[in-house]
């Protein structure tokens, strides 16, 4: 079940209460999903004759914008902020999601600043409906959730499944074509990483850094297609923005062998990734990452090396956590790394200029409600 919320503003369109988007709405009421209209004004003159007896529902809330109309109605069904989810049309609307802990959509006709900004966005009623039905049954959980001493990983599906001519590359390729591609599947995947950041309540933390894991042979141009990806991710789930566009959080100063490909090797050894990333000197300005809480995204994981390299660099700049986000996890090869950076994090380190123990296995637990999630975004 899935609260679907937005404002009268919302609806109309040059004035007027528009008969798709109603109907929209209409749809999601009919197939089990609340559906309310929220404003701190009145009833508008036309809400009876666009919903009539749809059981879609007007709500008056004066000071919405605190976003307590969001859990209130959620504990009123029995369920969490985060299956919610606001279509923004107003400045208030993105107030009243983002406070609220929703799930935030914008409404592509709307030139309200803050509604802009969002990374989800909907431009006809029919992307409206496509993303509700693709959401709608999605529960928030993670694939895969391990803690260790010194990062979390998370993991949305298990890719085990696509079988072993699948690789890390294959699997990258196929998530730039569903980036690219926009449209729903996109919306919904954007949608469904968001639920799940808000069911652990990630938009509460104070001082949130995003940043991605860089290519093998990234330009460090933050343009990568998972670069945008995590710039709408952020845009959605956060309150407060301490990553800059255009500002990448790793600088990738020499490429390095890519072995995702199913080439040759040791893919346990983080040596070859400590020696040619290291963290952009930009954030090293005023202690930008000094107690912060970062989240690093990665398209998908095996062994682990990307998220336990950027946690050792992002410990040595002093970062209170790092968790480590991947759309996707192959088999149950997770290593988890205390490595320690003995040189500056913000340039590139030398040989001698860290040290690490052996890996050793990352403990975590699975849930099969979210194992195949990914397979029918990214197809």
């Amino acid at each position: 079940m899935l609260i679907v919320m937005t404002s009268p503003d919302a609806v109309l369109r040059n004035g007027q209460p528009d008969p798709q988007l109603a109907q929209v709405l209409i749809n999601a009421k009919a197939a089990g999903n609340p559906v309310g209209l929220i404003s701190n004004h009145g009833e508008p003159a036309w809400f009876n004759g666009a919903f009539g007896t749809s059981g879609v529902q007007f709500l008056q809330s004066r000071g919405r914008q605190s976003g307590e109309i969001v859990s209130q109605n959620a504990k009123k069904f029995g369920l969490n902020p985060f299956d919610a989810l606001v279509l923004a049309a107003k400045d208030e609307d993105v107030q009243m999601g983002k406070n609220g802990g929703a799930i935030l959509v914008a409404a592509g006709w709307s030139a309200a600043p803050q509604v802009a900004s969002l990374g989800i966005r909907v431009d006809t009623a029919a992307q409206l409906q496509e993303i509700i039905n693709l959401t709608a049954g999605w529960s928030g959980q993670w694939w895969y959730a391990g803690d260790a001493g010194r990062y979390r990983v998370r993991a949305l599906s298990d890719l085990s499944g696509l079988g072993k001519d699948v690789t890390q590359q294959l699997f990258a390729q196929r998530l730039t074509a569903t980036v690219k591609g926009g449209g729903g599947r996109l919306n919904a995947l954007l949608a469904v990483t968001s639920r799940s950041l808000l069911m652990e309540k990630v938009n509460e933390l104070d001082g949130l850094v995003w940043g991605v894991y860089p290519s093998s042979k990234s330009a460090n141009d933050d343009d990568e297609i998972l670069s945008d990806f995590t710039h709408r991710l952020r845009t959605t789930v956060s309150r407060v923005r301490f990553s800059k566009r255009d500002e990448p959080l790793f600088i990738r100063h020499t490429p390095s062998p890519k072995r995702s490909a199913g080439g040759g090797g040791d893919r346990t050894d983080p040596t070859g990734q400590i020696l040619t990333v290291h963290l952009n000197p930009f954030y090293k300005q005023s202690g930008r990452l000094v107690g912060k809480h970062v989240i690093v995204v990665d398209d998908c994981t095996t062994y682990g090396v990307s998220f336990g390299v950027a946690a050792a660099f992002l410990r040595k700049a002093g970062a209170a956590s790092v968790t480590g986000v991947a759309l996707g996890k192959f088999g149950n090869q997770l290593r988890y790394y205390e490595i320690d950076i003995t040189t500056d994090p913000y340039q590139p380190v030398v040989a001698g200029g860290f040290t690490g123990a052996a890996p050793g296995w990352f403990a975590g637990a699975t849930s099969g409600i979210a194992q195949q999630v990914l397979l029918t975004l990214i197809p």
